[in-house]
């Protein structure tokens, strides 16, 4: 783990989703925390073959602030990471316990959020 590469991020995290009086889904706005992340290249022998995103919409990141991927059961979403003008989601975390001179800190693997519409 390299982190004397620290870049600015920002985490967005949401709450669980919530409905109106009429049981349709009201619009979610994410929290926002600023930290510090080393961004690396995501792992080689993760193969993507979802529709939409390849090798290179991938990060690895780690950072001392904690990042959550999705929690199906209670309806909230992965976390997403504001960095290098893009919006990086969450797609895994591995959470490591601090040891020695090495505090605790979260290893999250994040894939680019492609716009619905191209910018421009």
């Amino acid at each position: 783990m390299i982190l004397l590469a620290r870049e600015p991020v920002v985490i967005r995290r949401y709450a669980a989703q919530t409905f109106d009086a009429d049981g349709l889904v009201e619009a979610q706005t994410p929290a926002e925390t600023a930290a510090f992340a080393s961004v690396q290249p995501a792992r080689r022998e993760v193969v993507i073959t979802d529709p939409g995103f390849s090798d290179q919409d991938r990060r690895r990141l780690f950072l001392f602030a904690e990042v959550q991927g999705a929690d199906e059961a209670t309806g909230v979403l992965p976390d997403e990471i504001a960095w290098n003008g893009g919006i990086w989601r969450v797609f895994s975390v591995d959470q490591w316990r601090g040891l020695g001179p090495i505090p605790e800190h979260w290893e999250a693997e994040v894939w680019l959020v492609q716009p619905l519409t191209p910018a421009g």
